[in-house]
């Protein structure tokens, strides 16, 4: 497509969380050509360049967002097979439910445990993208990106994408002068079930071999059961991150919780904030006004009927408090806040 500069474009549409304002300025892209000319636009303005992308996990402000946003459109899928091993570059703009149903098509191992999740391809490796027993860090390739300081392609490894739980370079102010348009998964025609994560595992319990079909089944049909529809509820799946202490405090908090779950993490304990939640506030299916935690599942935050963005901030700042108070933890947000 050729480059169409849009104003004033409501960006609530093209969020799962379905509230917050409009783009000052707005471009979709699906060429280089048409992403440089998008920044260049903006260059020439001295705009503030937002990037957006299925809009999963991201939560707009309702003055809206000055400067331009470019939404990335590139949608290509390729294959190159190589042995037993396949790589698959997608493009950002792939919805990655789309990518993951195709890649089990054609019996690919790799990525199946993704399934279901909302969002672009162009977040995986933003986000290090994880779910049931698999992250991003794990299939990812290579990413393919635009420096918008030298204003050329490049490729990063995966080492230089430095990758972390729920954070990559790309999220540091140095990595965000980088667009990413397309990103290379390492896929394998040799089975290879990842079902040791804990829902998983209750399902396969009587298949310790299942297809990649079953796999996919089974992580939909689990997160169904945990996640509302989010294209009738606002929703940006789990708004807040599991915290990651030190032992120090983890051991502490044991004294006061002895049940507490702990997981061992770079960097300390990932202790499970669903838990927290569940056991310590109480609070799963917790409601004031048109904001709350979804009925089955405390750390997704769901908005209902028309609530403001400055509600669902207010309402997510308000429980962050409460388990701050409750277990001296800091928890943050997954979702993104733009402005």
């Amino acid at each position: 497509m050729a480059l169409t500069l849009q104003s004033r474009i409501p960006l609530a549409p093209l969020t799962t969380l379905k509230c917050g304002g409009s783009a000052e300025y707005f471009a979709e892209v699906d060429s280089i050509e048409a992403l440089e000319g998008a920044l260049a636009f903006a260059e020439e303005k001295n705009l503030t360049v937002t990037i957006l992308g299925g809009g999963s996990n991201v939560l707009v402000n309702d003055a809206g967002v000055r400067g331009l946003v470019i939404r990335p459109m590139f949608t290509s899928i390729l294959y190159r097979t190589e042995g037993t091993d396949v790589y698959v570059e997608s493009g950002a703009g792939v919805t990655l439910d789309a990518l993951v149903a195709d890649t089990v098509a054609k019996q690919l191992w790799g990525i199946e445990n993704l399934s279901g999740i909302p969002g672009s391809v162009g977040a995986v490796p933003i986000q290090n993208v994880g779910a049931y027993g698999v992250e991003a860090k794990d299939v990812v390739h290579e990413v393919t990106v635009y420096n918008r300081d030298t204003k050329h392609a490049e490729k990063l490894s995966t080492v230089e994408c430095a990758f972390a739980y729920r954070h990559s370079f790309f999220k540091t102010e140095a990595g965000k002068r980088y667009v990413v348009m397309s990103v290379t998964f390492k896929l394998s025609t040799l089975p290879h079930p990842r079902i040791s994560y804990r829902d998983l595992k209750e399902y396969f319990k009587e298949d310790t071999a299942p297809s990649l079909e079953a796999i996919r089944t089974a992580v939909v049909a689990i997160r169904d059961g945990k996640f509302p529809d989010w294209h009738t509820v606002g929703t940006a799946g789990s708004f807040f991150k599991n915290p990651i202490i030190s032992r120090e405090v983890y051991e502490a908090l044991q004294l006061k919780f002895p049940l507490v779950p702990g997981f061992a993490e770079a960097g300390g304990v990932k202790v499970p904030l669903g838990w927290i939640l569940d056991h310590v506030l109480n609070v799963k299916g917790y409601r004031e006004g048109n904001v709350g935690l979804y009925e089955k599942q405390a750390l997704v935050l769901v908005k209902y009927g028309n609530a403001s963005s400055d509600e669902v901030l207010d309402f997510a700042e308000h429980i962050r408090e409460r388990v701050f108070v409750a277990t001296g933890v800091h928890v943050e947000f997954e979702a993104v806040y733009i402005a």
